[in-house]
């Protein structure tokens, strides 16, 4: 979630109290009159808001009286929260000059520093406001957060646990720890520190926004939405609570809830990419291709493709006649998604282009015979001049895709003869059946402990009377120490140099069976029978819903993980479909 403005707080004053600002009650006994007046109008307009005048009014006093401490201070402090960070920063400069031992300003000097990108510096004085104050909850707080930010996490923690044993029911060290648990995949650690905080009148918003994330994640569905909805209550137009919610109920199938949140968040800022994209995301997974196109666009937008957008100076092609120009299409997102709608290009080249195609270096070799390419490019190397470009997720919308004209899988992707014949010699003849097994795929994906299995939970197939084969390129440890324990599973995994290998192997299986990975589509675009796992959360949407099979994929069945069930119950049906395919190939 975004952070609040730095000097958003309960209310105004009570952020510039507790960071150590002195208002009028406290010094007009040492003032004079008309330097009491001053600082007491300054309190005033600190009240009703008004930050810039109330700057002023220090200014003023310390035009008069330039070695006011306290004068310095406030006015740093106020500048700050109007994001004037360098004057600030020269203002705490200025209270340190004159009172070295001013912890306040030692602490708010190194928010400043922080904020300015300073981060080392920024260290250094919060060491010192310690070292000054071993006491300060608050200096242990930000300096945990400083640490978090320098991935200093186990050194950050302790910090935050030092706040909390300074002052108890801290809330805000109560929710940094605990969006740091939830950054380390813990969330049950930090629904604990979320539940510590929200308990504190002090409570912010962002609290029960990331309480939210963290009962979501715990698939506690209903106690997720509750919680969104007192993050924007308590901050009205909390468009990330707002889209959440949204996002929650499309997970539960709740689609016109969720749509309708989608389309409050767009009322709120209709430019929200991450609305428009879950929009379409919702109505891909329903099988409204046709609408969810034009919103699918705004995943450029977003914080998943933002950073992967081209740069071409070149125009996006939009559906015109190319009249024999050369247009780039250029693969995105992951391997899985080139195979499924590379089935797109022959349609490119009918309309008259002259494509160049650009893929993975993965790919590069099982492509080529690619029906429809002039030229095949992997990643990295250089471009032939080209007149225009598309993304190949892109084209779908252009030619206008529903369920019923999704084209058919392209005859030219096939693995190549001599591939076929070394791992036919490598495997050696077949006594049995032989089923390819995928079991998990990259841990680095967003969906990853929600689709992957390990390689201990299919044990059980190792009575079903088949031969094994490993498909994966890579194992995780543990699955290496249970693979040292199952040697009748073969494993080839560094022989497996691209896709090209792995389509050699995967069309020397009787039967694969993979989660949903880019070897899933690769034996599914093969042709060969391919039963894929898929997970109830987080489901990607071109499996829809329900379904057993797939409009993408004849030859795919699709194994669907009930809710709140984990994987035992589905993986105990497919070992019984496992054996009942073993016998009709016997």
């Amino acid at each position: 979630a975004p952070k609040p403005p730095f000097f958003l707080r309960r209310t105004l004053l009570s952020w510039f109290e507790r960071r150590g600002y002195k208002g009028d009650e406290s010094m007009t006994s040492a003032l004079s009159s008309e330097r009491a007046g001053l600082i007491a109008r300054a309190d005033s307009l600190i009240r009703t808001g008004d930050l810039a005048a109330a700057a002023q009014a220090y200014g003023a006093v310390l035009t008069r009286w330039p070695d006011h401490v306290e004068s310095w201070f406030n006015l740093a402090t106020l500048l700050q929260s109007l994001g004037q960070v360098e004057p600030a920063l020269r203002g705490y400069d200025q209270v340190i000059a004159l009172r070295p031992d001013h912890v306040d300003a030692i602490l708010n000097r190194g928010v400043a520093l922080k904020n300015l990108g300073q981060p080392e510096a920024a260290l250094a004085s919060y060491d010192r406001a310690i070292g000054l104050r071993p006491d300060s909850a608050l200096a242990y707080n930000n300096r945990g957060n400083l640490l978090k930010l320098l991935g200093r996490l186990e050194e950050a923690r302790r910090d935050y646990d030092r706040a909390i044993a300074l002052q108890p029911g801290y809330a805000s060290a109560h929710s940094n720890r605990g969006a740091l648990w939830a950054d380390q995949g813990d969330f049950a650690a930090a629904l604990e520190d979320y539940e510590c905080a929200v308990r504190s009148e002090a409570a912010q918003a962002e609290t029960w926004f990331n309480r939210g994330n963290a009962l979501w994640e715990l698939q506690r569905e209903e106690e997720a939405l509750a919680s969104y909805a007192r993050a924007i209550a308590l901050r009205p137009g909390y468009l990330d609570a707002m889209l959440n919610q949204g996002v929650v109920c499309k997970e539960t199938r709740r689609f016109a809830e969720a749509l309708a949140c989608f389309e409050t968040v767009l009322g709120w800022r209709p430019d929200f990419a991450e609305a428009r994209f879950n929009k379409a995301m919702c109505r891909l997974q329903c099988g409204a291709l046709t609408e969810a196109w034009p919103d699918y666009e705004a995943r450029w937008e977003t914080s998943l493709l933002r950073n992967a957008v081209r740069p071409f100076p070149q125009p996006l092609w939009r559906g015109e006649d190319l009249a024999g120009r050369v247009i780039l299409l250029h693969a995105e997102q992951g391997l899985g998604d080139t195979l499924n709608f590379c089935r797109y290009v022959p349609l490119v080249a009918a309309c008259g282009g002259r494509v160049v195609l650009e893929v993975q270096p993965a790919l590069r070799r099982l492509l080529s015979g690619l029906p429809g390419i002039e030229q095949l490019v992997a990643r990295g190397d250089p471009l032939p001049p080209f007149a225009c470009h598309c993304p190949l997720l892109s084209l779908p919308r252009l030619f206008e895709t529903t369920l019923a004209t999704i084209p058919p899988i392209p005859a030219g992707i096939t693995p190549s003869a001599s591939l076929v014949a070394a791992w036919q010699a490598r495997l050696g003849p077949a006594t049995r059946p032989r089923i390819g097994l995928v079991w998990n795929g990259s841990a680095a994906h967003r969906n990853d402990r929600h689709r992957s299995l390990s390689l201990a939970a299919l044990a059980p197939w190792r009575t079903v009377g088949v031969e094994l084969i490993s498909l994966q390129k890579e194992l995780r440890p543990a699955d290496q120490a249970m693979l040292a324990t199952w040697p009748e599973l073969r494993h080839f995994g560094p022989e497996l140099t691209d896709l090209a290998d792995t389509a050699a192997l995967c069309s020397l299986m009787d039967l694969v069976i993979s989660v949903d990975t880019s070897v899933a589509h690769l034996a599914a675009t093969l042709g060969r029978p391919t039963w894929i796992l898929l997970p109830h959360r987080n489901t990607d949407w071109r499996w829809l819903l329900d379904r057993t099979d797939s409009p993408w994929y004849p030859s795919a069945t699709l194994y669907r993980q009930p809710p709140h069930d984990g994987w035992p119950l589905l993986l105990k049906q497919i070992t019984e479909d496992l054996r009942a395919f073993t016998r009709s190939r016997l």
